[in-house]
């Protein structure tokens, strides 16, 4: 593959805050563009003098060079908020294509579908702690795929899914603690909705089932831990939520395409 192919794109920033209470930030984003991700929260935004826009957690606006932009969170409220900001001349093509959008009124696009967004943001994030070629180029492929989301956002928000906050702290749950037994009858119950009900709503909200995304969080804290620790397989398994090493490094495999003991020799790891 010819690396130039992924040169075009260049991450200025990348990263995701704690609990912030910042009361007013002016900022000119110069040179570069940006996905600005309040997950948590709310914030109010103003653009070169327009009124001012409130958002609740949560939305995406995008920034970008040549203009003023004032934020900060109403009433000291803590918000937590993530940002990818990238440049090149990949960008033109996002822009003439209407891929990323800028404007300078109704800023906020509600993310109804809030699970793989902020999945996709803590992936980019990932990919460029560490970057090298490959992981350059994914990140660069991951950004188009969060374009392309909030090009894909229904309309009205999310108002047309009720309880989803309730979804959204379970998901986070989830991601949290993937390695316990977790029973999504009794989760069901405590949101208030049948097990049927339950499955369709959290499908719709994050686009896999419950047992899916339970899945996808234990196969990403298993990159995680193979990638960046000394633990043994067995206990990596063990620690994700899986029976045993050898279901484990089946289902791995099935799902990333290489044995756990592979990555963890690409990784320079060892038993």
């Amino acid at each position: 593959m010819n690396p130039g192919y992924f040169a075009d794109l260049d991450f200025v920033t990348v990263g995701i805050s704690g609990p912030t209470a910042t009361a007013v930030c002016e900022r000119r984003f110069e040179g570069y563009y940006g996905i600005q991700y309040v997950f948590e929260g709310e914030i109010y935004v103003r653009v070169n003098g327009h009124p001012v826009e409130y958002g609740v957690a949560p939305v995406v606006f995008v920034t970008w060079p040549g203009v003023c932009f004032s934020y900060g969170s109403p009433g000291g409220k803590l918000r937590r908020q993530a940002h990818i900001c990238f440049r090149g001349g990949r960008v033109r093509r996002y822009l003439e294509s209407g891929l990323l959008e800028v404007r300078e009124r109704n800023l906020f696009t509600p993310i109804v579908f809030n699970v793989p967004f902020l999945s996709a943001v803590r992936e980019v994030v990932g990919l460029l702690q560490r970057p090298d070629f490959s992981r350059q180029a994914r990140a660069v492929l991951k950004l188009e795929d969060l374009l392309l989301q909030l090009r894909e956002q229904p309309a009205g928000g999310r108002g047309m899914l009720p309880q989803v906050a309730g979804f959204d702290r379970l998901c986070e749950a989830i991601a949290s603690d993937p390695g316990r037994d977790w029973n999504f009858e009794a989760e069901a119950a405590a949101l208030g909705f049948s097990y049927v009900h339950f499955r369709r709503r959290f499908r719709e909200i994050t686009g896999w089932s419950p047992g899916q995304y339970l899945l996808e969080c234990r196969l990403r804290r298993a990159e995680k831990l193979l990638t960046g620790s000394r633990l043994r397989v067995s206990e990596i398994a063990w620690a994700c939520g899986f029976r045993d090493p050898y279901h484990f490094s089946r289902i791995f495999h099935k799902h990333r395409i290489v044995a756990p003991i592979r990555l963890r020799e690409l990784y320079g790891q060892s038993e």
